[in-house]
């Protein structure tokens, strides 16, 4: 019997279509109910409230969180962890949720009535976690919120060049997208952004005139350099967003990205307001900081399947003051990607950020960073015209100055850089074993 995947895969666009719509209006009750109005007011006014308001307000949830877990959740009952001292509890590791996930559903929830979420992150290992109808749409209402944020509130047009299978994967020629008109969508494939294919995709987006567009980083940054197009607003999420990129992509769409930070398991929430300024939104979850950045989150909004000291693998580096869009949530100088997005040196060191290797090299499509051995990185580059020793010899200067000479630097010239099977892009990869 063929996957319903399959089955879409074979019919000619307009039934594509309107599958894809028939599926929206489907999911449409689900993720814009009665729940998600509330809480997309709710998060309204927390915007408008003082940090020690913000902070009461946290800190009530969560002792509220704490007591319902210990009562409700078996993998806590068995832990028998005070409900008034969070650094009292363990830190919770993806691997022990994935040996035995129903552990962590509470029993006033049926699971078979729970919405389903995957996430393998880029360790590669998969969870299946669950989530409440209440708790997908207060997700949704995060988004819209941060939407928001840009000028382009609930429910504003908008362009999606992310990981939608909308178009099969042998596919050569445009369309390389499909228009779902329930939710006013532009759904782009982030898979066939090939550089023949550049020009048809910004065409798309120029008759389609998107309020605003959302999208991978590094997705965005080759239509970046395609020429871009005008619109209102640019959000970025699911990867690290790199400073050249943000900079070839502010440029070629004439507005300021905004970056959103967020994880399947619904921990914690990092959004970047018109200022500027990465905010940790308290209305969405706890953070804790350890000394290295390492960031310890408490998801505080799905009580199906909490997460209570959650490491998820990122870390972040926390910034004082206050920012002066006048929203109170405090704020973080920089999320610096997982632990394995680093570079490890012979002499101990993990070295992130290395796409400044790239900010004065004109002729470099895409770059990729593998470390198969502890002495050496190999510098993974898709050319553009132009490309020459000089761009080479710049890339390699700029790798000396921030590992220096204990690691050697081999280039590799390649026509493409593969994504994971969610179509994301990955800068640094380390096979190392950890």
């Amino acid at each position: 019997m063929k996957r319903s995947k399959d089955i879409y895969d074979a019919l000619p666009v307009g039934a594509q279509t309107v599958a894809v719509n028939a599926a929206s209006a489907r999911g449409w009750r689900q993720k814009y109910g009665r729940a998600f109005h509330a809480a997309l007011a709710r998060l309204a006014r927390n915007e408008r409230e003082s940090r020690d308001q913000l902070l009461a307000e946290q800190r009530a949830a969560l002792h509220a969180l704490l007591r319902y877990a210990v009562a409700h959740v078996p993998f806590y009952q068995a832990l028998g962890c005070p409900t008034d001292d969070l650094g009292a509890w363990p830190v919770l590791e993806k691997a022990t949720v994935v040996a035995e996930p129903e552990k962590f559903v509470s029993d006033l929830h049926d699971r078979r009535r729970l919405i389903p979420a995957y996430t393998s992150g880029t360790t590669g290992t998969p969870l299946t976690l669950w989530m409440s109808g209440e708790c997908y749409q207060t997700e949704m209402a995060f988004r819209w919120r941060h939407r928001a944020w840009g000028g382009t509130p609930f429910p504003s047009r908008g362009a999606y060049v992310a990981g939608h299978p909308v178009v099969p994967a042998n596919q050569s020629r445009p369309p390389f997208w499909r228009v779902d008109s329930v939710e006013k969508r532009l759904l782009c494939s982030s898979y066939h952004l090939a550089p023949q294919n550049l020009g048809a995709y910004l065409d798309a987006l120029r008759r389609y005139a998107p309020d605003f567009i959302h999208g991978y980083p590094s997705s965005l940054y080759l239509l970046a350099q395609a020429g871009g197009c005008q619109t209102k607003a640019v959000f970025t999420a699911s990867e690290t967003l790199l400073d050249f990129q943000r900079t070839a992509i502010e440029t070629a769409f004439g507005v300021r990205v905004l970056d959103w930070y967020g994880n399947t398991e619904m921990t914690t929430n990092i959004v970047q307001c018109a200022a500027g300024n990465l905010h940790y939104r308290l209305d969405y979850g706890v953070l804790e900081l350890l000394a290295d950045g390492t960031m310890i989150c408490t998801g505080l909004n799905n009580p199906a399947m909490p997460f209570i000291r959650y490491r998820v693998g990122d870390r972040a580096v926390a910034k004082p003051g206050n920012c002066p869009c006048g929203c109170a949530f405090p704020l973080i100088e920089r999320v610096e990607g997982r632990v394995e997005d680093y570079i490890r040196t012979p002499d101990g060191r993990l070295v992130g950020r290395l796409d400044h290797l790239f900010k004065d090299v004109r002729h470099v499509r895409e770059a990729q960073i593998v470390q198969r051995r502890p002495d050496e990185i190999v510098v993974r580059i898709v050319r553009a015209d132009g490309y020459g020793d000089a761009d080479e010899q710049t890339v390699r200067r700029e790798a000396r100055q921030r590992l220096g000479d204990v690691i050697g630097v081999r280039f590799e010239y390649v026509d493409a850089i593969e994504r994971t099977a969610a179509g994301k892009f990955r800068f640094i990869v380390s096979e190392l074993s950890t």
